[in-house]
């Protein structure tokens, strides 16, 4: 009787720690509801360098309209939050159509090490999925064109991602939707925008 007894009250400690393991924050579920990025100023700031032109954005500047030749290589990236034993995500994107989640893709690196961007990722940290693409200007009105880098941090640490098969007509939700493994990105943890004239 008392060893039936044990088993059941085993058993039942064994279902509740599944579903305790089932509502912690680091699960596919909480993954399911992903927000698209939104506008570069949302999240967390992101500080970028340009070491060409010397140019820097961070929370102050953000948004701000700059020159087209402000970004021709790729920026250093650092965020003084990030955790140093946790990897991440960076995606430079254009806007297209927002509301349907597609975006011009102009950079993508996974597996950054968060001990780098404390101290300042380079084009050469993490794994290139997709390589820098200077942004040009789009729009043949008096509008600035937006562009955002958008920071993620990877839930289940390193990702497997696929190759976008286009720069052009990005389908963000879809691609996350793909990783490897599923799950791996939320929302965005940190960004920055700017305008480009």
């Amino acid at each position: 009787m008392a060893g039936n007894r044990t088993v059941r009250i085993r058993l039942t400690l064994i279902g509740i720690a599944t579903v305790l393991g089932a509502l912690s924050p680091n699960t596919e579920a909480l993954c399911r509801i992903r927000e698209p990025p939104t506008a570069g100023c949302a999240y967390a700031p992101l500080l970028l360098v340009e070491e060409w032109s010397g140019w820097v954005l961070s929370r102050e500047n953000c948004d701000r309209t700059v020159a087209v030749a402000t970004f021709t290589s790729p920026p250093v990236v650092y965020f003084d939050r990030a955790a140093e034993d946790r990897l991440y995500t960076l995606l430079f994107l254009e806007p297209e159509r927002p509301s349907a989640g597609r975006y011009a893709l102009l950079w993508l690196v996974s597996n950054v090490p968060g001990s780098v961007l404390t101290t300042g990722m380079t084009y050469m940290d993490g794994d290139t999925v997709m390589d820098y693409h200077s942004p040009v200007l789009g729009n043949a009105d008096d509008e600035p064109t937006h562009y955002g880098f958008y920071l993620y941090e990877q839930i289940y640490g390193t990702i497997y991602p696929p190759t976008p098969a286009s720069r052009e007509d990005f389908d963000l939700d879809e691609w996350i939707g793909s990783l490897y493994p599923e799950g791996s990105l939320c929302t965005p943890v940190a960004s920055i925008g700017f305008g480009l004239m």
